[in-house]
């Protein structure tokens, strides 16, 4: 785990300006994929510092989700409508009316509700553009700057001690995938 950091950091470090342009390209990807994008966003505290880092993940982790939001309402409905039925469609389209811009923005601050679901979900249910980002670019901060400025800190412990900042990293990842794996089981259940 040690030798990936360093490759990572050596490799966007040898980039020069350009990993200002691949930082947030990284993360945009990340953000349209269903992949937990707290790594890259603490290689981006890491590498760039709590500000900058901040702005390079809150401008990807925007444009991934923008992109996810246009594919959604481009394509998606017509495609979600040969799968389900319009009743079906219609009544997920009162609930995102009824609950307006305070319930997507509310949902923004709940950790259990996936990200890139929210952002696919919105494009599915004619959320209104201009809504969709603003709440979007409001309730992605908290989380844009905790996991960005936890990898300044990580940063910090790397070059004091490259192992111990790899089994933290590594516990984050563990922590991570286990708490999806725990969430998806419950909602299994539910089903």
């Amino acid at each position: 785990m040690a030798e990936i950091f360093a490759n990572i950091e050596t490799w966007l470090v040898a980039m020069g300006a350009w990993a200002y342009f691949v930082a947030p390209l990284v993360m945009a990807v990340v953000s349209i994929l269903p992949i937990p994008a707290e790594a890259p966003a603490m290689v981006n505290g890491m590498l760039f510092g709590a500000l900058v880092g901040s702005a390079i993940t809150w401008i990807g982790a925007m444009a991934g989700a923008w992109i996810s939001y246009e594919i959604a309402r481009t394509w998606g409905r017509s495609l979600a409508l040969r799968m389900v039925r319009q009743e079906s469609m219609q009544r997920l389209d009162d609930v995102a009316a009824h609950a307006g811009w305070w319930g997507l923005l509310a949902l923004r601050f709940v950790p259990v509700v996936a990200f890139t679901a929210l952002n696919w979900g919105a494009g599915l249910c004619d959320v209104p553009r201009w809504r969709f980002l603003w709440t979007t670019a409001l309730g992605i901060l908290p989380g844009v700057v905790l996991f960005t400025t936890s990898g300044v800190g990580l940063g910090a412990i790397w070059r004091r001690s490259p192992p111990v900042a790899a089994a933290t990293v590594a516990g984050v990842v563990l922590l991570a995938y286990f708490w999806q794996r725990r969430r998806r089981a419950a909602r299994a259940a539910a089903n």
